[in-house]
């Protein structure tokens, strides 16, 4: 398994852009690879994670992304929306699955700032998040 920079201000840090063709990443651990420069673009994903616990012993949409590292653990803004949901849900009766109602749920809100390569940074607002993806990308479109 690759173990190269996760954290996207790191792996940023570890970038050498060379051309608008050709960039290197090289960290201390002796992980280097050749990329595509244009594959240093960043992108924002505004998740709405549910806090509801999935299944009898299951674990929330929001502890599964923190436990398989999609998003940092910080403390995000929680908040009730209503979200489509077949009646049985909330009724239990089998013949209610075809009928789409509305349940109210708390979620939590995450702005995630990627690249291709997995590299990411979470936030809990958007104008941060918009900031640095801005800024990575500013200085990525500067040589291209």
């Amino acid at each position: 398994m690759i173990k190269y920079e996760l954290d996207l201000e790191e792996f940023m840090k570890n970038i050498n852009i060379e051309n608008k063709n050709f960039s290197q990443y090289e960290d201390i651990k002796g992980n280097y690879f050749e990329l595509n420069t244009v594959q240093l673009l960043t992108r924002v994903d505004y998740l709405e994670l549910g806090t509801e616990k999935i299944g009898e012993h299951g674990a929330s949409e929001y502890e599964q992304a923190l436990f398989t590292k999609k998003i940092n653990n910080l403390d995000y803004n929680h908040k009730e929306i209503k979200k489509p949901v077949p009646k049985s849900e909330i009724t239990g009766k089998d013949e209610d699955k075809f009928i789409i109602t509305e349940k109210k749920t708390e979620i939590v809100e995450v702005w995630n700032v990627s690249n291709p390569y997995g590299a990411f940074k979470s936030f809990t607002n958007k104008k941060d998040a918009l900031k640095l993806a801005k800024s990575i990308n500013e200085k990525v479109k500067a040589v291209l």
